[in-house]
């Protein structure tokens, strides 16, 4: 590939030498999108080759990314290679991701805590790797590469698959994070109902509408933790937004979902719930193996151990986060409109589980 002028001051662009104006389109969204506050590079491929990059690792923000031997050219020609190579990474997460019957993945997040790796299905053979360096870029980052995903998408007369479920989330009003039982307004500050106390193991301390209708998968040796995890499922499960969690801890699941939700059944023409429930918890026990073949892969780029892990698929999504070595929390949704939402309540549980110290 060989560099050329930028209509950007920052901007650095380059180019597969096969490029003709076919490619105009593409490398006008890349260089509208590369940007200093969100994806700091952004590679468009073809059948794992690459034809447009640009990136801004050169301004001063990002000096300490390219600190000792790695030169910027050698970064790039590092984020150049992973991105080679997760033709192959997507195909395989493809392939397990099957029983699920959500479709193929068009949207991937792999993240440590300040910073990510991202990936966007475009057409066939064809996709779009995006890297975000610091901890406030990667959701920028998400969002503005999800768009230009889309109109690259739509002005080849391809559907809107609603990357990441932005599109909805932007009209709506966003997440209410508020326990069940909070939803009126009183006398406690925002600070101070957002800082309530953790459920109990045993007696919830939240109320939800829905809690006849959770179904509970218990793992066999059930302890003090995985009924902390049960208890708080109370408080973030919603059949409009996140349907299924789970704890997995040394090959052991705790599962909690509200999928037997009338307002659900749509979603289950076909692949039944049964087989739904059976498919994540599946994936569950699986990606342990799957997330260190991952966080090898991506070592170089990110520098960090992978934590955060996005599967968006085009009938929902999966959201993993890694608690430790051998402990993992799994969330999904079914419904690609709500994948965005569903997201924010999953960060949720994170927070308040990890918050609890169990």
């Amino acid at each position: 590939m060989s560099a050329e002028p930028s209509e950007s001051r920052d901007a650095h662009v380059v180019l597969a030498p096969h490029i003709g104006p076919e490619y105009d389109r593409i490398i006008r969204e890349i260089r509208r999108t590369v940007d200093a506050a969100g994806a700091h590079h952004i590679e468009y491929y073809d059948r794992g080759l690459p034809a447009v990059a640009a990136d801004v690792l050169g301004i001063p923000e990002l000096a300490g990314n390219v600190a000792g031997s790695r030169t910027v050219e050698r970064v790039r020609r590092d984020f150049e290679t992973i991105g080679r190579q997760l033709s192959h990474r997507m195909a395989e997460l493809n392939a397990s991701l099957l029983e699920i019957a959500g479709g193929r993945l068009i949207r991937t997040v792999f993240a440590a805590p300040d910073r990510a790796v991202l990936y966007f299905d475009i057409d066939e053979g064809q996709y779009v790797v995006g890297i975000a360096l610091t901890e406030a870029s990667v959701d920028n980052a998400d969002r503005a590469l999800s768009a230009m995903s889309a109109r690259i998408r739509a002005e080849r007369g391809l559907p809107d698959v609603n990357f990441g479920g932005f599109r909805a989330a932007e009209n709506g009003t966003g997440v209410d994070t508020r326990p069940w039982d909070e939803g009126s307004e009183d006398e406690d500050s925002e600070d101070e109902r957002t800082s309530a106390s953790l459920p109990q193991p045993s007696k919830p301390l939240f109320a939800s509408p829905f809690v006849d209708l959770v179904h509970r998968a218990w793992s066999a040796q059930r302890d003090h933790r995985e009924e902390l995890f049960q208890a708080q499922a109370l408080s973030v499960l919603q059949p409009a937004d996140l349907h299924f969690i789970a704890l997995v801890r040394g090959g052991r699941t705790s599962a909690a979902d509200l999928l037997d939700h009338d307002s659900l059944n749509a979603f289950f023409v076909g692949a039944g719930r049964a087989a739904r429930r059976d498919a994540l918890q599946k994936v569950g026990t699986e990606f342990l193996a799957l997330n260190d073949l991952l966080d090898g892969l991506l070592r170089s780029v990110l520098n960090r151990r992978l934590t955060r892990t996005v599967l968006d698929v085009e009938k929902g999504a999966l959201f993993l986060h890694r608690i430790s070595r051998e402990e993992f929390l799994l969330g999904a949704t079914f419904d690609q409109r709500q994948v965005a939402r569903a997201d924010q309540r999953f960060q949720l549980l994170v927070q308040r589980f990890g918050a609890s110290g169990a």
